[in-house]
């Protein structure tokens, strides 16, 4: 084949066409979680819940709205440093040479696009043998030697045990480069492989050379050789060839590169690591914007909804959340030979009345319990949770969230509801929020979540069956959840749930309440998936909610560290924490490695302050003395950083809870409390420790929501008759 080359301008077209023609090494690029993540609830994944995959499965449909790719988790200076020099390969090479795995001390070795979870573990703290016996349980090795035999040049970015859970050597390949980033310490773990190996060691001197942080160096550097390859992509091949030729790549690149690029990003708000508000799940949006703003958030100027008249109810999600009626508090002991269905109860079996008006129960979390499932098929939901009252049945969307289909159809659903005896029924539908609020993801969603409903509608009629059909809407805008709105009405469904809300703030909320209002009929019901805040009712109810549902009055009694004990007239006060040495709790766990006290001096700590409260409480021991004893052991169950005590982290801590548990101590809000939880157990409601005190925290602080919201709407209907006279 002969080209005739006319110009100048010819001759680089040339040259660029054979250099979009070429084929470069395929790379793989093996780098290491990071502690800091896009996302932080307080409930992260912990170490056990990675070691029962029916666990993991059940926390993670609980931290379902915060999940993403792990390309997108990581906040990390390494991590962040390395992901630009990937974007620059593959924007300036135009071709994908460049793929990435990353070494996840949870999830094991996975692929940049793996929807994963927040967590806290990390092999960095870990002792040697440690490393080695959960690097073996999740399958690093094999993993490892698995995923680089496909690639011609592998860049390892690894920390010292992370290389050590590698177990090296691994089989690989003369024609293939490895090279390495890493201490002069963990050197000795790159042994024994056939490709041809670089090891650049680290240390300061490095990190002043480079003029950058030592955390964040191995990313940095790597962005520097992508630099360095962007404008000379013959230095690909030169590297491959000889790895030591890496070192000539970066010196090249001598400026330090201040400017990210634009990656995509996670479209919600990134969440502030060391904040007590950083979940940002309902019961945090709500106390952020009461602290923002009044206190309740103002009526939108628009005509009352139609439905107005239809009233408002609370529905509580069921989470097995029962407690052990005769639990030993003195001596922290359950009762013997309890049976954990039969012979624990409910919160409705503590109060007179229960404090909402129905139960919400999922049919992804019934469906995780075998022995449940079968339960609620034998006698039905209502004598399972032994709840007479309203109960509606839902698919559990957050639990399938990262499936591309929901798990359920119509026919299953129907039958479910059917066979349970429940009151609603909620149709299939499938979640449009997070990574999966994109663009080409989310259109595919709200359709089937349409179509999904009309099936359920038609089948639910068809097949005569007696329980109310509720048809779900997702959406990504006030227009789609109003289109939608619109559309179940015309198919006939007379109450409508919005989903996908539950992360959004209230005046989020509101706009798409006004948008779905104009919509509404004198006899469409409409119900909010997972929003529960005081302050939004007037406008919620206003715009036409009748029905809500939400976990967060119970979880806010553990979740958080201003508000688990709410009272009657509004107060909020935190829990004082307590926690048990005996147990198999992380946190002790990690004050002992770390060497802050011997067991024996925190047990003895635990007990004096357990005593002390009770002793308080009964009158014989003053707030001063009280606070004394319960912070000395307070201040050092603050976590350990990097494996070692941080006196100035404990000294913040005792200052901060020294503030908040005299404002509890002073107040003794559980004295003055009418709930039977208070009267019961008294200071013990108030201590910050295990299920049997938490949970019965929880049940008190739906008691307070509920009859705040009762209350609240009693005081609507009252404006409202004045306005009608």
């Amino acid at each position: 084949m002969i080209l005739w080359i006319k110009s100048q301008v010819d001759f680089v077209n040339f040259f660029n066409y054979l250099g979009s023609q070429m084929q470069y090494p395929r790379i793989l690029v093996v780098t290491s979680c990071t502690g800091e993540k896009h996302f932080s609830p307080t409930q992260q994944l912990i170490l056990e819940d990675f070691k029962k995959p029916e666990r993991l499965q059940q926390k993670e449909a609980e931290l379902a709205e915060f999940a993403c790719k792990a390309s997108q988790m990581y906040t990390g200076q390494q991590h962040l440093r390395t992901m630009e020099g990937v974007e620059q390969l593959r924007k300036g090479l135009e071709q994908k040479v460049v793929d990435v795995m990353i070494l996840s001390a949870g999830y094991g070795l996975i692929h940049e696009d793996k929807i994963i979870f927040p967590y806290e573990v990390t092999f960095n703290t870990m002792k040697g043998y440690e490393v080695d016996e959960w690097a073996n349980f999740i399958g690093v090795h094999e993993a490892f030697e698995q995923a680089i035999s496909n690639y011609d040049l592998v860049f390892m970015l690894l920390g010292d045990n992370y290389l050590r859970s590698l177990r090296l050597p691994v089989l690989t390949r003369p024609e293939q480069t490895l090279i390495c980033l890493a201490s002069k310490k963990s050197s000795s773990y790159i042994k024994g492989l056939s490709a041809k190996t670089f090891i650049l060691s680290l240390s300061n001197e490095e990190a002043k050379r480079y003029s950058y942080g030592l955390v964040g160096l191995k990313g940095f550097l790597f962005k520097l050789f992508a630099q360095s390859v962007v404008n000379k992509p013959e230095l690909l091949q030169k590297v491959y060839e000889n790895p030591e030729a890496f070192t000539q790549a970066i010196e090249g690149q001598a400026t330090q590169l201040e400017l990210p690029l634009d990656l995509q990003k996670v479209e919600v708000k990134k969440v502030q690591k060391k904040s007590s508000k950083k979940t940002k799940s309902d019961e945090d949006i709500e106390e952020l914007e009461e602290s923002e703003g009044s206190d309740f958030l103002p009526i939108p100027d628009l005509p009352p909804a139609p439905n107005i008249h239809l009233g408002m109810k609370y529905f509580i999600p069921e989470w097995d959340d029962t407690v052990d009626p005769n639990y030993d508090f003195l001596n922290d002991i359950l009762t013997p030979g309890r049976d954990t269905y039969k012979d624990e109860v409910y919160a409705h079996e503590i109060f007179s009345k229960p404090n909402y008006d129905g139960i919400l129960v999922s049919k992804y979390i019934v469906d995780k319990t075998k022995k449940k499932k079968v339960k609620i098929d034998e006698d039905g939901i209502h004598k399972y949770i032994r709840f007479p009252g309203q109960v509606m049945g839902d698919c559990g969307a957050f639990g399938y969230i990262k499936e591309e289909v929901p798990p359920y159809n119509s026919e299953q659903v129907l039958d479910y509801y059917h066979r349970g005896g429940f009151n609603y029924g909620v149709s299939v539908d499938h979640l449009i929020v997070g990574p999966f609020a994109e663009p080409g993801i989310r259109e595919k969603r709200y359709e089937l979540t349409i179509k999904n409903a009309e099936d359920f509608l038609q089948k639910h009629r068809s097949g005569g069956y007696e329980f109310t059909p509720m048809g779900s809407i997702q959406g990504w805008s006030p227009e789609t959840y109003a289109d939608s709105v619109k559309d179940y009405i015309a198919m006939g469904y007379e109450y409508i749930a919005l989903g996908g809300l539950v992360r959004s703030t209230s005046k989020k909320i509101i706009e798409v309440l006004k948008a779905v209002s104009p919509h509404l009929t004198s006899n469409t019901r409409l119900h909010l998936f997972g929003v529960a805040r005081i302050n939004a009712i007037p406008a919620f109810r206003h715009l036409g909610v009748n029905s809500f549902d939400s976990a967060s009055p119970l979880r806010r009694a553990w979740l958080g560290s201003g508000d688990n004990y709410k009272s009657l007239v509004g107060e909020k006060y935190a829990a004082i924490r307590v926690p048990p040495v005996d147990g198999h709790g992380v946190r002790v766990k990690r004050l002992l490695e770390a060497g802050v006290a011997k067991r024996e001096t925190l047990k003895d700590l635990e007990q004096n302050a357990l005593k002390a409260l009770r002793a308080f409480d009964a009158g014989k021991l003053s707030l001063e003395e009280t606070l004394e004893i319960v912070l000395a052991y307070d201040e050092l169950v603050e976590l350990p950083r990097d494996g070692r005590a941080d006196p100035e982290a404990q000294a913040k801590r005792r200052a901060k809870h020294e503030i908040m548990y005299g404002k509890l101590l002073k107040d003794t809000p559980w004295k003055t409390c009418d709930c039977p939880i208070c009267q019961d157990v008294k200071v013990e409601v108030a201590i910050f420790r295990g299920n049997n005190r938490n949970r019965r925290r929880g049940f008190h602080n739906t008691y307070v929501f509920y009859h705040t919201f009762k209350g609240l709407l009693e005081k609507l209907s009252n404006c409202d008759a004045i306005n009608v006279e």
